[in-house]
């Protein structure tokens, strides 16, 4: 919900947290999920709800003498004498402000409806904050030192510090929902694929101790518990190379300025770069920096380059942004908290002693007043190395011919990719490496460089088996936290792999770059290094093999859903979620070669196993017992009604076509809550849904196209829930008479999930539940789209005695599934 006005930051109150440091991020949250308060079923008060939507949205930057925001919103009175600038902002969407989170439209209505009726304060002990058994010195305050404060620090980047418990304390809200939404700490890469070094994640113990103590009463404890995190190891590096900015550069962009400078390499010999590393001159400005090294053969596109605005160096969203230049290799780069960009030991990208270097800096001063910067690049060198690298930037080359990699204006969901034989690449860039055409080479990193349209990205390495290996992958793009990735364990690309790049980009309104305040219109978008232009490039650093090296692969899970320590009741429909490497998922059966079925007689090897499905097991170590056999990336596992209150294992298992154990696993620990059992009465009777002709589907008419064709065994009773092939029905409509009564103010609880949503072109999916002819719940879903499970409640604003019409319409384009699990009414 961004503005489309220009707006001029300057001139507007800070209402909002930055979701990263020095950057923002889109709004979250599940707006189905409503609270029942939103259908006017009680009175929204400070304490009952908005009191927790201040603090979240925008406490974080007015607190009482915050350079920020011009007032502090800490409290209830100071809130309630701002309630008509706070309705403005609103009403005129300029808050939150363009570059910071989103609030969500549930929470948008909340204040909204709030502040419009007058702002009522309510009764103070409505406001509930559960009693935590974390506190900030024994377990919160490590983490926050470990993975916050190298952002938010005295000078840092970030808009605050977060060195003390009190400071910690003044933004427990918007740092919950940073924690929660994934916008902090910062990093993009997705957990679960090739593992990277020197990550910026959580741990799941620490992310759970550390949102439970926030939403908590944030106990203070005892500063006797506290035990400082474990530094880490110094590295021994000789930065023989200290190279400044030729000259002192004063941002003037804001928020963001990405600027480039021109450097003469220092060394007259040729030489390896080994490390590379920044000392920002100014810390509070300096967001990140990228090195990169121009060829001789290229330099005279750089010659004279810059000032053309009176400035020292040259605007840059590119690596190099040079019109009619080559892309630059890039030798190295630097962002907050992280250490020295170390290439793998005993590699060394050579240089040539006429070769340039080109620094882009990105600033950002929106948490500070723009001075002049003269940073200083580290670099460290040598004569030799074991195994010189080659490091190159590479796309598809009919990219940047222009008309091809198009992303049009208004349009939310553009994909563009390509792949290319391995084989290509090592011949095209592998001279550096001494790799031989045809010569299988190591890949060292994973890296992916889009504008400020780019929303996804991943890389990938395909072997001829269909083997798929994910080297990364980025779900939330985020241009203020690019970096270059380093493998934890380089992997072998043969000359028959396939490489595989792609990207996807939303250039609607709300997604437009905001310059001095104001957010561009969007436009028709192509290749280019400008400012509205885009890319979907890759950086590979590869050496020849490392003699005596494994380079053997194997299958991996990664349980995404449920979280470490997620609660559920008893009997609740736990979705499960994973992301698998190196596997292929299909049916037991299917698929399968005989070469890799189990063998006893040669001690059962399955080492060679990259297909096949999945067990799912509770609280148990026994392979034969009762499990979950599925074969998709997204479904559910049924908790028992009668299981015990307390922590609770769930335990994923690949196996392969025969179900044999493949040695692969992963656990997470859930908590089921000792909760009061809520009477609930089925709406519905999986066996009693009646397909409805055009006459009788009235509800749904807008939505029923003029041939439908949705044969019988397309949908079906499928261990008791409703399952709807849309690979061959295209359209549903079914009926039934309902189970129970609806009284208005009862609370409808619904569980519906639908696969993995795929189609040759964009299209969309769209899911309805009526009874009596009012619409009960409804969604629409982009297609493709990953799996999803919907567990929603929703308060009836009617009342429907048994015996009314229940309807429930599925419709969409592509091979996928839909299934309504339940459908029920909760006294």
């Amino acid at each position: 919900m961004n503005a489309l006005a220009p707006v001029k930051l300057a001139a507007l109150p800070l209402v909002a947290l930055l979701a990263a440091c020095g950057g923002g991020g889109g709004g979250g949250g599940n707006d189905a999920n409503v609270d029942n308060q939103q259908n006017g079923s009680a009175e929204i008060t400070w304490h009952s709800a908005t009191r927790t939507i201040v603090e979240r949205y925008c406490t974080g930057c007015h607190t009482d003498g915050s350079p920020l925001a011009p007032f502090p919103l800490e409290t209830y009175e100071q809130v309630a004498a701002k309630m008509s600038a706070i309705s403005y902002v609103l009403e005129t969407d300029t808050m939150p402000p363009l570059g910071f989170t989103d609030i969500t439209t549930a929470d948008l209505s909340l204040l909204t409806r709030w502040l419009n009726d007058g702002a009522p304060q309510g009764d103070p002990s409505q406001t509930q904050y559960i009693a935590s058994s974390f506190t900030y010195h024994g377990d919160i305050r490590r983490i926050i030192e470990e993975k916050c404060v190298t952002c938010h620090v005295e000078g840092g980047v970030a808009p605050f510090t977060l060195g003390s418990y009190e400071e910690v304390k003044a933004v427990a809200a918007a740092a919950l929902f940073a924690v929660e939404n994934g916008t902090m700490p910062p990093w993009p890469p997705t957990p679960g694929y090739s593992r990277l070094r020197d990550p910026r994640l959580l741990s799941p113990e620490d992310e759970y101790a550390l949102v439970n103590w926030l939403q908590s009463d944030l106990p203070e404890g005892n500063e006797a518990d506290y035990v400082p995190p474990k530094p880490a190891e110094p590295l021994d590096i000789d930065f023989n190379l200290q190279v400044k900015l030729p000259e002192p550069y004063t941002p003037n962009l804001r928020p963001d300025d990405h600027r480039c400078f021109a450097i003469d390499w220092p060394l007259d010999e040729f030489a390896y770069v080994t490390a590379v590393d920044v000392i920002p001159d100014q810390v509070a400005e300096v967001h990140h920096v990228i090195v990169n090294i121009i060829e001789p053969k290229d330099v005279h596109h750089y010659v004279g380059a810059g000032g053309e605005d009176g400035d020292p160096g040259w605007y840059c969203l590119g690596s190099g942004g040079i019109e009619g230049a080559p892309l630059p290799r890039q030798i190295g780069g630097w962002v907050p908290g992280n250490a020295p960009g170390t290439v793998p030991e005993g590699t060394g990208m050579g240089i040539d002693p006429d070769s340039i270097l080109v620094v882009q800096m990105h600033y950002n001063t929106l948490v500070t007043e723009p001075v002049p910067d003269q940073s200083t690049i580290l670099i460290a060198t040598t004569d030799e190395v074991e195994r010189p690298a080659s490091g190159f930037l590479y796309t598809n080359p009919q990219f940047l011919g222009g008309g091809v990699m198009t992303i049009p204006a208004g349009e939310a969901n553009v994909w563009h990719g390509f792949t290319v034989p391995a084989g290509v690449l090592g011949r095209l860039f592998g001279g550096p490496a001494g790799l031989q055409n045809g010569e299988p080479f190591a890949l060292h990193n994973g890296f992916i460089h889009m504008h400020n349209l780019g929303t996804t990205a991943r890389t990938t390495l395909i072997r001829p088996d269909g083997t798929e290996q994910v080297i990364v992958d980025i779900r939330d793009w985020d241009f203020n936290w690019q970096q270059n990735y380093g493998l934890s364990e380089e992997i072998r690309v043969n000359p028959n792999d396939l490489f595989k790049l792609e990207c996807t980009w939303d250039n609607t309104a709300s997604n437009q770059t905001i310059v001095d305040g104001v957010q561009l219109p969007p436009r028709d978008v192509d290749w280019g290094d400008g400012t509205g232009d885009e890319m979907c490039l890759t950086n590979l650093y590869v050496t020849k093999l490392k003699e005596g090296h494994d380079y053997s692969y194997h299958p991996t899970v990664h349980i995404e859903t449920p979280t470490y320590r997620q609660k559920f009741k008893p009997g609740a429909l736990v979705p499960l979620e994973f992301l698998f490497n190196n596997f292929a998922l299909h049916e037991p059966g299917a698929h399968g070669d005989d070469a890799h079925e189990h063998d006893d007689t040669h001690g059962g090897d399955h080492s060679g196993v990259y297909e096949g499905h999945y067990h799912v097991y509770l609280d148990t170590d026994d392979d034969n017992a009762e499990h979950l056999t599925a074969w998709d990336e997204n479904y559910y596992f049924q908790l028992p009604e009668d299981i015990l209150p307390g922590i609770h294992t769930l335990r994923v298992s690949l196996r392969g076509t025969d179900h044999h154990a493949l040695g692969v696993e992963e656990t997470v620990e859930i908590e089921v809550a000792d909760v009061a059992a809520t009477a609930a009465d089925a709406l519905i009777d999986v066996n009693d849904w009646a397909e409805q002709s055009a006459a009788d589907d009235t509800t749904f008419a807008q939505y029923r196209p003029a041939s439908v064709e949705c044969p019988s065994n397309s949908w079906y009773n499928e261990d008791g829930a409703l399952e709807v092939e849309t690979g061959f029905c295209n359209y549903l409509s079914v009926a039934q008479s309902s189970k129970t009564d609806i009284a208005e103010g009862d609370t409808v609880h619904l569980v519906l999930w639908h696969g993995s949503l795929r189609f040759d072109e964009p299209a969309t999916g769209h899911v309805a539940i009526a009874v009596d002819g009012n619409i009960v719940w409804e969604e629409t879903v982009a297609i493709p789209a990953g799996a999803d499970i919907f567990d929603v409640r929703t308060t009836a604003n009617f009342s429907a005695p048994a015996g009314s019409k229940v309807e429930y319409k599925v419709s969409n384009h592509g091979y996928n599934t839909w299934t309504l699990l339940k459908l029920e009414v909760e006294r």
